[in-house]
Order: structure tokens, then C-alpha cells, then sequence
């Protein structure tokens, strides 16, 4: 159970700290691989340095595994990342967020300034002349040497940043970011010096800012192979069995987590988080899994012809007969779907009763209901946003007999039928019959 992971590393650099009497273990992503499988750093894991020079692909490769070394970092442990060739989520599916985090190629590598007060100052001391890749992480300028408390940010996020390097245009290339006990560390790509690099930071930086981690980290020289007697090496080849089987029993529910995350989670969890066309698919997608018999896509629909489609979807409960028999015949509920950082906008409600307005005149069917289904306060954590419709919105829908929604009621309630809390039915029901603000019984 290695306390040092190497990322997308050779086996080459893997046995040069090996050599170097270091408990290490190497792994590679599935960008390197090619395969699809859940990423799990070494139950004892505390630092990694990670390799970041990657194919243009794969942008949900990973999704779902940086929990896992968030966890490093948050009980004290670090992530070091050589910043080569790649593009922002090779970071972010591995070792999570980072806000402002946004890659602009900088085409003067060499021409970096570095700060001089910080720990780090060292590893561009001696290696700057072998910088191959300085990308400019974050499109913002900040002064040199800085820490930016990133609770200030919008949306908070509980972290510091310190801007350890600049490109020419005084755009950050090198990171200190604490987070929790721990930090990352992002840095330029120093070509085949990368492994250097971490030795340097291994032997000389990373003690000075773990000690408690490097002070129990070079093992005795008495424990290594070559001098333990047979009896103790068993029982140490026992205990790593133990562990092997552990790991992969770890690894085999991992990768359950990452199956059922992207088949049943994710899927809902867009209806809290996108916008336009993505939050639309969600939409039908979650109508769809409620068992609403006819759920139409307008924009497909009217895919042939030059109009202004105005709402987006039409909910009908029968589809013995075409859509265009039944729009005219049944009762029909219209469904406008719209989004923002704020809350609903008056204009945003006027259009329900507009719209439907419309297709009663056109469909020459007065049995409709209008519904606009609203993803507002769209960058805030779901549970903290303001309610986004004023009462006098949800009054005048009720008046219209119409409904507002909020897609996170919507996801709260498909949770509630997970849970067996409700049905499906109970879903459709409420949304059917319910005006003025839908929130779900149950």
C-alpha cells in the first residue's frame, strides 16, 4: 500500500524512486490505457504526483473519480501535477474542481517569471531552462506571489489560491492551491526532468511542508528486503495479499459507483446544472422515465418547417394515433423550459399564457394547460437557491391555470420515487392537475 502514487509516469521513473528507497506505486489513467475502469490510488496514498500530457479525448473518462483524491488532499496529503499538453478536465476528472481553471496556450515557455518567496522557487531555480509547456491556467491577472482566498469567489469555494509563476502576459503557469489539510500544486512541464522534479520536491520542498508525513516516510534500512529474514517476509507477503484482495474489492464496487453514477445519476443530475439544448434532453429524458405515454420534442417535430417554435415539449397521454390527430383532439399540456443565474423573470411567465394562447387558436383545441419548467439560480448548490418564482407569478398562473416548476423540485421527486416515497403516477398526477407553484406531496 504505497504512500506515493505516480500518474501516467514510465516504469522507468517508478524504479528511479524506487531506487531512491521511496514507497512508491505507479498507475495510468484510461487516457493512457485506452481502457474504461475506475481510478483507485493506493489505500495509503498521500502525495501524487500525476503527469498530465494527454490525448484531445475522452472528456467523461474519469468522471466520477476525483472524490477519491480529494480525499488526499483534504486529510493533508497533496497532488502535484505536470501541466503538459492537455486540456482542463484531464485535471478536473482526477483531481476535481478548480474554479477559474480555463487553459490558454502560451507560446513563450521560456519566459517565465517565478516567484522568488515561496518554497517552490527552488524547483524553477534549477529547472526552468527545461520547460517545454507553461500553459496559462487561469485567464485572470494576478500579482505575482499572491494568495487569493477563493471564498470570495462566486461561487465559494473553501480554498487559497497562490500564483507561484506568470507567462509573459502575466497570466498564472504555475499554482499553490490549499484546500482542507492539504494542496495542489500545479506546475509547468519539464519535459523528461519531470521525475527530477519530484525527487527535488521529495528531498528537499515537500519536507519542509509535510513534515509529519516525511518524518515516518523513508522506511529503516534494516526493514528492506535484503535484510529481513524469511519468517517476517511471509507475514509481509500475507498482509499485501490481504491488501491486494481489499483493493480489488474496492476497485469491483468502484466501478459499480462509476456504472450506476453514469447510467441513473448523472442523467437526473443534469437537470439541476446545464442549460439551452442539455437541459432541455434532460427534461424529456426525466418526463420519459416518469412514464408519460407521449412526451414530443416541438423543435423535432417542426424539424421541417420554418416557424418560431416557442414552447418546447407537448405532453399528451395517448399515442394511438398521430401526434398531429392529437394535438387537435386531447388534452394537451404545453411544457416551456428556461434557465438562468436569477431568479424567474416576468416576461418568462407572460410567455406561458401567450404560447398557449397560440396553440388554442391554432390547434382549434382549448383543453391545454401551459407549464414552464425553470433551472434558475443554475450555479448555485440546489438546496441554498432562492425560491425562483415571486408570488405574484405564481398567482397569476394559477388565474391561467397554469404551473411553474422548478427542475429541482422535478429531480427531488424522481429521488422520492427511487426512494419509494411516490410513483411515477403519483409524478404525473400532480403535475397534471396541480396550478400556480408545483411542489410534489409525498
Amino acid at each position: 500500500m504505497a504512500e506515493i502514487l505516480l500518474l501516467d509516469f514510465d516504469e522507468g521513473d517508478y524504479n528511479y524512486l524506487l531506487d531512491k528507497k521511496y514507497d512508491v506505486e505507479f498507475k495510468q489513467t484510461n487516457w493512457k490505457t485506452g481502457k474504461v475502469e475506475s481510478l483507485v490510488p493506493p489505500q495509503d496514498c498521500r502525495l501524487v504526483f500525476y503527469q498530465a500530457s494527454l490525448t484531445d479525448y475522452g472528456t467523461g473518462l474519469h468522471v466520477g473519480d476525483s472524490e477519491k483524491f480529494e480525499k488526499i488532499v483534504a486529510g493533508g496529503g497533496a497532488i502535484i501535477c505536470f501541466v503538459g499538453d492537455c486540456r482542463e478536465y484531464h485535471l478536473t476528472n482526477i483531481i476535481g474542481h478548480i474554479p477559474g481553471l480555463k487553459f490558454e496556450e502560451n507560446d513563450l515557455p521560456d519566459k517565465i517569471i517565478e516567484s522568488k518567496d515561496n518554497p517552490f522557487s527552488i524547483v524553477f531555480g534549477r529547472f526552468k531552462p527545461h520547460i517545454s509547456y507553461a500553459q496559462e491556467l487561469f485567464q485572470v491577472q494576478s500579482e505575482l506571489g499572491k494568495t487569493l482566498d477563493l471564498k470570495e469567489v462566486e461561487p465559494p469555494y473553501d480554498a487559497e489560491l497562490q500564483i507561484l509563476a506568470e507567462s509573459h502576459r502575466s497570466y498564472p503557469v504555475s499554482a499553490l492551491v490549499r484546500k482542507g489539510r492539504g494542496f495542489y500544486l500545479l506546475l509547468p512541464w519539464f519535459e523528461e526532468k519531470n521525475i527530477e522534479v519530484a525527487e527535488l520536491l521529495l528531498d528537499q520542498v515537500l519536507p519542509k511542508i509535510l513534515p509529519e508525513f516525511f518524518a515516518q516516510e523513508r522506511k529503516n534500512w534494516l526493514d528492506f528486503s535484503e535484510y529481513v529474514f524469511p519468517g517476517l517476509l511471509e507475514v509481509y507477503k500475507q498482509m499485501e495479499e490481504e491488501n491486494e484482495g481489499h483493493r480489488q474489492i474496492l476497485a469491483r464496487l468502484e466501478a459499480k459507483i462509476g456504472e450506476i453514477r453514469s447510467s441513473e445519476q448523472e442523467p437526473f443530475n443534469k437537470l439541476l446544472v446545464t442549460q439551452g439544448a442539455d437541459l432541455r434532453q434532460a427534461i424529456i429524458r426525466a418526463l420519459k422515465y416518469i412514464n408519460w405515454l407521449n412526451v414530443v420534442d416541438v423543435d423535432e417535430y417542426w424539424k421541417r418547417v420554418i416557424r418560431v417554435k416557442e414552447e418546447d415539449i407537448w405532453l399528451l397521454d395517448e399515442n394511438d394515433k398521430s401526434v398531429e390527430q392529437l394535438i387537435r383532439s386531447i388534452p394537451l399540456i404545453q411544457v416551456t423550459i428556461m434557465s438562468g443565474k436569477g431568479g424567474a423573470k416576468d416576461e418568462d411567465c407572460l410567455l406561458l399564457q401567450r404560447y398557449k394562447g397560440r396553440r388554442m387558436q391554432e390547434f382549434d383545441n382549448t383543453k391545454m394547460k401551459a407549464i414552464l419548467v425553470g433551472n434558475y439560480f443554475c450555479e448555485i448548490e440546489a438546496k441554498l437557491r432562492e425560491a425562483p418564482f415571486t408570488q405574484a407569478q405564481i398567482d397569476e398562473a394559477a388565474k391561467d391555470g397554469n404551473g411553474l416548476l422548478s427542475t429541482y423540485e422535478l429531480f427531488k421527486a424522481i429521488k422520492a420515487e427511487k426512494e419509494k416515497k411516490l410513483t411515477k403516477e403519483d409524478i404525473r398526477e400532480q403535475i397534471k392537475n396541480k396550478v400556480g407553484l408545483i411542489k410534489f406531496d409525498y
